[in-house]
């Protein structure tokens, strides 16, 4: 079974019927922070491209969330409809609307689903058509389904996403870094500053 991030909630009382937010298809007018493509590694498979980025973020050494973040690409890499992001507290992914600058975030469940990763590339093997056409990509999604994709890729895939949640002596510098492009990418684009600054 592969190690992930297991998120325990602090105790707290919970009223009879108490509302509790929950990341369910909420909708956003932004387009997510770029891929960095240095840490990222590609495999190329037909139609689709799939990027495994070691993505890390934080502040301090006790601060810092590590983890990938799996990006659902044209094969030219030019535009980004899915992103699975498995790593911090709330586990996530994202439909991208490339059309609108705008994107539709969900949130993962791992006490229902298990974990993630094994979960995402089910989800890519058995229903990347779909999962294009809530990205508004339907012309790939009929390109998929009629041509197939080469899906042996996903081995590959998943053992780069294991490898991206261990530990590493460079994870602090790597977390600094993405702070810093995190900044940078929200300081040109406002509209993205709509969380609080420790929900990565």
């Amino acid at each position: 079974m592969n190690a992930e991030f297991k998120y325990i909630p602090e105790p707290r009382e919970v009223k009879s019927n108490q509302m509790v937010p929950t990341i369910r298809g909420q909708y956003h007018t932004f387009m997510l922070i770029p891929i960095m493509e240095h840490h990222t590694r590609w495999f190329d498979a037909g139609p689709v491209s799939i990027g495994v980025e070691a993505r890390a973020l934080g502040d301090s050494e006790a601060n810092m969330i590590c983890g990938p973040s799996i990006h659902v690409c044209n094969a030219s890499r030019s535009e980004e409809y899915v992103r699975f992001d498995v790593f911090g507290p709330v586990l996530h992914y994202h439909y991208i609307h490339n059309d609108r600058d705008a994107n539709t975030l969900w949130g993962y469940d791992p006490d229902v689903n298990g974990p993630m990763i094994p979960w995402a590339i089910n989800a890519l093997h058995d229903r990347l058509p779909t999962l294009l056409r809530n990205a508004g990509a339907n012309e790939l999604a009929a390109k998929v389904e009629r041509m197939g994709w080469d899906t042996s890729v996903l081995d590959e895939v998943q053992q780069a996403c294991t490898e991206a949640l261990r530990p590493s002596e460079h994870d602090f510098i790597r977390a600094k870094e993405g702070m810093d492009w995190m900044y940078a990418w929200k300081a040109v684009h406002p509209q993205f500053n709509t969380l609080d600054e420790q929900e990565y």
